[in-house]
């Protein structure tokens, strides 16, 4: 099976940086991965990369390769189901 995760940033309103739009410099990117785990690790990976907290973190969703949402990563890593799947 072949997923998709979003990964993008926003700013944190709370840092005095715009909720509406990703952090300067760092770009959103949808990676396609061979399993949740790969996703997790491609989230990882971009979170560490470019430094993002927690309260800048907007990407994390989960496609099937066809492009059914099918859950989320969250910041800490965790995949989270959609309900009713």
């Amino acid at each position: 099976m072949m997923y998709a995760v979003e990964l993008k940033s926003v700013g944190n309103i709370d840092h005095r940086e715009n909720p509406n739009a990703p952090l300067p410099g760092v770009p959103d990117q949808m990676m396609v991965c061979t399993s949740i785990e790969d996703c997790q690790q491609c989230v990882e990976e971009y979170i560490e990369e470019y430094d993002i907290g927690a309260g800048n973190w907007a990407g994390g969703n989960v496609y099937e390769y066809l492009g059914k949402l099918i859950g989320y990563i969250s910041y800490n890593g965790r995949f989270w189901p959609k309900e009713g799947k």
